[in-house]
């Protein structure tokens, strides 16, 4: 099992689904422009989209994602698709595209919604090196699949993403004179790899690993001899064998 933060970074692909009403088409919000052959009309006014280092170490750690629409009836729920890139660069070298979706069933009408959440990279199985670049490193495209078979694919591959500890809240009340606002945030957090190397690795650590210890142990019990013998805390002997004249 190895530890890793790896590069996360949302590759600017996101699908947002706003359900008003059974008998009606979802407020819908894409870089997507067709889904199954058909053209996607974008309802959003306003996408605004950040990624922040909160700790200036130059790498990413978090994401702010905010939509504005308007509609006549109030959201009865909501779908949000959003795209990233898993980038691992330890122990191997991938990038791995992945999907972190959010959904929300609202019970009463609301002007704004806004969530939290951790963004984990959720692994099945055993990582080996051997042609992992090919197998994971493709991207996903919407015209490809229906959406439930998109999130099927998803969640069947040997990594996913997924968003846990989520916190909502919401801002109660609705008007169709004021936009309806999305507001998410999600923080990247470490994950743990299960990584099986190959013979090859395990001997190549192994030897550096094993030879580091013996020039520890061989400095320390050349000091403690010295040290023992110089102070006479142990005796020394020559003994000579008779010799016949």
């Amino acid at each position: 099992m190895h530890a890793e933060m790896p590069d996360v970074h949302f590759i600017y692909k996101y699908l947002l689904l706003a359900e008003i009403d059974s008998f009606e088409e979802p407020i819908v919000c894409s870089t997507f422009t067709t889904y199954k052959e058909n053209d996607i009309k974008d309802h959003c006014t306003i996408i605004k989209v950040r990624e922040n280092d909160l700790n200036n170490d130059g790498q990413k750690d978090s994401l702010r994602f905010e939509a504005h629409f308007y509609t006549d009836k109030p959201v009865k729920s909501l779908r949000l698709l959003l795209f990233f890139n898993f980038q691992l660069k330890h122990l191997i070298q991938a990038t791995i595209e992945s999907i972190g979706v959010f959904n929300q069933i609202l019970n009463h009408e609301v002007q704004e919604i806004r969530f939290f959440g951790d963004l984990e990279l959720r692994q099945k199985g055993l990582l080996r090196s051997e042609g992992l670049y090919e197998t994971y490193n493709h991207s996903i495209e919407l015209s490809d699949y229906s959406l439930s078979e998109l999130l099927l694919h998803s969640f069947n591959r040997k990594f996913s993403a997924r968003i846990t500890n989520e916190r909502v809240t919401w801002r109660t009340g609705f008007s169709n004179d004021e936009a309806v606002v999305i507001i998410g945030e999600l923080f990247y957090v470490e994950n743990f790899i299960y990584y099986q190397p190959s013979m090859w690795e395990e001997l190549k650590w192994a030897w550096i690993q094993y030879l580091s210890c013996l020039l520890v142990f061989a400095y320390v019990a050349k000091h403690i001899l010295v040290f023992l013998f110089t102070n006479k805390y142990l005796n020394t002997y020559i003994i000579r064998p008779w010799m016949n004249t």
